[in-house]
């Protein structure tokens, strides 16, 4: 159908790419096992969610839990609507203070996180499963087009900024607190496919074609506190 032909399955691809992205969430919630945290919460994490939420410009944020060894991972799938997924354990081993940090955190990331660009950046990698050299490539120019790892440095400012408005945290209880976040054991995915785009913690074994558009911790540590510990 020559031109016409070509058309039509551009139009086509973009129905499918969007199926894609449409049911992702579902299919990667399913694939993490992973319930709907609500009800009783000792922990205080949902109310803090809830009480600041509207000043990263959400209006719904939906909390998961998964007994999978993952990193808080954060979906927004829209510009006002965001899903965390935690392991069942983390709440557990945070204090008060802690868990009132971990939710700034994950809300200053999802502001500055695309909702579209990740999930394409999933597609990508998931459609190239077994050509892992063609999806690092493709995923590696991506990161690169889009300043993915300038927009997470962001978050991190941002989240410097926020933590300090309630409560004093000094520099020192900053850093401490990022580098407990990536030092528990259920934090650390070994399968990391399906994964890597949705996580705010680094990777332990950070390179250039492995890091996904996540900068590594000493990076991190440097920009948002000044040194690393």
């Amino acid at each position: 159908m020559g031109r016409i032909g070509l058309f039509v399955a551009f139009l086509i691809s973009l129905i499918i790419v969007y199926a894609t992205l449409h049911r992702g969430l579902k299919l990667f919630k399913k694939k993490l096992a992973a319930k709907l945290f609500c009800g009783n919460d000792p922990s205080g994490f949902l109310s803090t969610i809830e009480n600041n939420k509207a000043q990263f410009g959400f209006k719904k944020i939906g909390v998961y839990q998964t007994a999978h060894n993952t990193p808080p991972l954060i979906w927004k799938s829209k510009p006002g609507e965001a899903h965390l997924v935690l392991n069942s354990n983390l709440l557990n081993n945070l204090n008060a203070e802690e868990i009132r940090l971990l939710a700034l955190f994950l809300l200053s990331h999802l502001e500055n996180r695309s909702f579209l660009v990740t999930p394409v950046l999933s597609v990508i990698n998931q459609s190239f499963y077994n050509f892992n050299i063609f999806s690092l490539v493709l995923s590696s120019v991506v990161v690169l087009i889009f300043g993915l790892q300038k927009q997470i440095l962001k978050s991190d400012a941002k989240f410097k900024r926020v933590s300090k408005t309630s409560n004093q945290v000094s520099a020192y209880e900053l850093s401490f607190f990022i580098n407990k976040l990536h030092n528990f054991e259920f934090n650390q995915n070994k399968i990391r496919i399906g994964t890597e785009y949705f996580s705010v913690l680094s990777f332990k074994k950070n390179n250039f074609f492995n890091q996904y558009g996540i900068p590594n911790l000493n990076l991190r540590l440097k920009t948002i506190i000044g040194y690393t510990i």
